[in-house]
């Protein structure tokens, strides 16, 4: 039955990569230079700090706009407009509201119809790069630069089509990325980055691998306080609703957190006040301290982190070189920025 469905499945990825091969002008080339960055895989590679580390180094040189689906939102089958503090509409998606509480003055353009969203923020905003975000299997918008994620810390039976795998479209797709950052490269073990190497090599020769690394920024309390080493190195219960805990627990046992108790809800899920209040609940009653990721901290009021007296880990992904994006990328040829960018957004 799983080789059926994978046939099938197939069959329709094929049938719409060729639709748009053959009515290219359905897809819209926007002034601004388009940086996609994706994957082939279901589940959490690592995006949105990938997509922070670029916005960070792209911000003081480039006029920026994100455009992202909005996944799961009232906003995916229509747009909104995100930037500036707010206040914003609930249903808002957990990366769209991380992206506005680090970047606020940075436009964040939601809506499936990314084509749409490019000519809009292109009218409105006028920016030298359109970052698209989870943009490798997009077809409607003509990218300058395509960078695809491959998670170190999945196994080799993940890298098979769905419903036996958890790839969204063939490998041979790998061939038409201009570079493969391997993520996570911190969590896996040596044998295993140097498997998918070799792998990534064998199946897609020319294109340039990047180990990277994700790494703790620090402990902050519910208020954006760093917290002191001391405050850090206690016992905790640790909650998310992200694609890959494991590296969640790893990060915080690398910065001393002992996780004594794990909580983990499926990836994207919005917490019920109930679930936060059990929560709460069996944290004090173990007398543990409870901690989440940002990216888990943005869907949960204020009051309701205080209560909880929450901490949130701060996560950054860069080169395993210790180099930036920017410059690992120009050594391999490929430039993200245009010379003529203009001024920074105001």
């Amino acid at each position: 039955m799983k080789r059926l469905l994978q046939t099938i499945y197939l069959a329709l990825t094929t049938i719409e990569r060729r639709f748009f091969d053959i009515f290219n002008f359905l897809v819209y080339r926007p002034k601004a230079r388009v940086i996609s960055v994706g994957n082939l895989s279901m589940g959490g590679t690592g995006k949105t700090p990938v997509l922070f580390e670029l916005i960070s180094e792209l911000q003081q040189q480039s006029r920026l706009c994100i455009l992202s689906r909005g996944y799961k939102s009232p906003w995916e089958r229509s747009f909104y407009h995100l930037q500036g503090k707010g206040p914003h509409p609930t249903g808002l998606t957990d990366e769209a509201l991380l992206l506005n509480r680090r970047f606020p003055e940075i436009p964040v353009l939601l809506g499936k119809n990314r084509h749409h969203a490019a000519i809009v923020g292109e009218q409105r905003l006028a920016p030298d790069i359109l970052l698209l975000d989870d943009g490798f299997q997009y077809r409607r918008l003509q990218k300058d630069i395509e960078l695809l994620l491959w998670d170190a810390m999945s196994e080799a039976t993940e890298a098979q089509l769905l419903p036996a795998g958890r790839l969204r479209e063939p490998v041979f797709r790998l061939l038409q990325a201009d570079a493969i950052l391997l993520t996570r490269c911190e969590s896996a073990t040596q044998d295993k980055i140097d498997f998918w190497q070799n792998w990534l090599n064998e199946k897609a020769p020319n294109v340039p691998v990047i180990a990277v690394k994700t790494e703790c920024d620090g402990m902050f309390d519910h208020l954006g306080n760093r917290l002191p080493e001391s405050q850090i190195k206690t016992d905790c219960l640790a909650f998310s609703a992200i694609g890959r805990p494991a590296a969640f627990y790893a990060q915080l046992a690398a910065v001393g957190c002992r996780v004594c108790e794990r909580v983990e809800f499926r990836d994207h899920h919005q917490f019920s006040a109930s679930e936060l209040q059990k929560l709460g609940q069996q944290g004090k009653e173990k007398h543990l301290r409870l901690v989440c990721t940002e990216k888990d901290f943005c869907k949960i009021s204020s009051q309701t982190a205080a209560e909880m007296h929450l901490q949130v880990l701060r996560i950054r992904t860069i080169p395993l070189s210790g180099r930036s994006f920017t410059a690992e990328l120009a050594a391999q040829g490929i430039r993200l920025q245009q010379e003529t960018a203009s001024a920074t957004f105001s």
